[in-house]
């Protein structure tokens, strides 16, 4: 699992990577989640839109996620998701949503758009929903989508087993936590809690702690703290997984260790026998995808999928 200790915003950028459809689910809604054809693998166009930004503004680049849909019914849309982590506010904060919008229709020729600013720190722009222009009888407004953190309710995010939920509560919990320590680690326990409460396979569950355990940082004494309290494998009786191996093994730090002695034993048994077998292994004992277990190994998404597929085909 790669690790951006120092860079939240990147963390909730990862996060709807992985989970995109509850991504859109949670913050945009039933109607629009509804309507998109989730088996077809959506596009993230930043790095491909940088190309029209930075000709216009080379000290600049798009930093945000700019995702393709196809739709139920065939068409393409395109959906720009902006999430922000900030402790100040950017005076030019609407206006840079609107040049996005620029950028996107003047590249794809296309005004099928529609934005989303999260506000996930203490604090927003003034001006933070919409830009607008007005020059002698000529005008223009730009609405976007907004969702600031600090404005949820705690009891309505407990109730929801949407992953992006606990997401939200954990960042509502830095905002209320402040500078103090303390405060901190018990949110960041609490949080822990929440997760394996809830109705998630282990390898969501994994995903959201790392989510939890790199968004919260603790001074050091307190991070020892929270590591000895999260090393208690506390297993629910909801969890999607092999109970033998959750109960040798933690929920949290327990999967790195178990990753690496499932790693040992494949390595006794050859080297193309044991990757496989270590593939295997995570994917059916963690619930691990292709593209996870990428990110904890050495292989390739593509020899990894290949790997499952052979292997799925040798039970029938």
């Amino acid at each position: 699992m790669k690790k951006t200790k120092s860079k939240p915003d990147l963390l909730w950028k990862d996060l709807l990577a992985e989970f995109d459809a509850e991504f859109i689910h949670f913050f945009f809604g039933k109607k629009l989640h509804d309507s998109i054809d989730f088996s077809i693998k959506p596009e993230f166009l930043e790095q491909e839109l940088n190309e029209t930004f930075t000709a216009n503004e080379p000290n600049k680049k798009i930093t945000d996620k700019i995702v393709r849909y196809r739709l139920k019914n065939g068409q393409y849309r395109f959906i720009i998701i902006h999430i922000e982590f900030q402790g100040k506010s950017e005076k030019d904060f609407a206006e840079r949503m609107f040049r996005y919008f620029v950028y996107i229709y003047i590249k794809y020729e296309s005004t099928d758009v529609t934005a989303l600013a999260l506000h996930t720190g203490a604090s927003r722009p003034k001006t933070f929903s919409t830009f607008s222009i007005s020059v002698f009888g000529t005008k223009l407004s730009y609405e976007f989508n907004t969702y600031t953190v600090r404005e949820q309710k705690e009891d309505e995010l407990l109730k929801s087993d949407n992953p992006f939920a606990l997401a939200v509560l954990a960042s509502l919990y830095l905002i209320k936590a402040g500078k103090e320590p303390n405060l901190k680690l018990a949110y960041k326990k609490k949080l822990i809690e929440i997760a394996r409460t809830k109705n998630f396979d282990l390898a969501k569950l994994y995903r959201l702690i790392n989510f939890v355990q790199q968004l919260v940082v603790l001074p050091k004494n307190l991070e020892i703290e929270f590591k000895q309290f999260a090393h208690q494998p506390k297993i629910q009786e909801k969890m999607e997984a092999n109970k033998e191996f959750l109960e040798t093994y933690s929920v949290y730090f327990g999967i790195e260790k178990a990753i690496d002695e499932i790693r040992e034993e494949a390595a006794e048994k050859g080297i193309e026998k044991g990757r496989e077998e270590l593939i295997m292994n995570i994917h059916d004992k963690m619930g691990f995808s292709a593209e996870q277990i990428a990110n904890m190994t050495d292989f390739s998404v593509e020899y990894i999928q290949s790997v499952i597929d052979k292997y799925a085909k040798q039970k029938h």
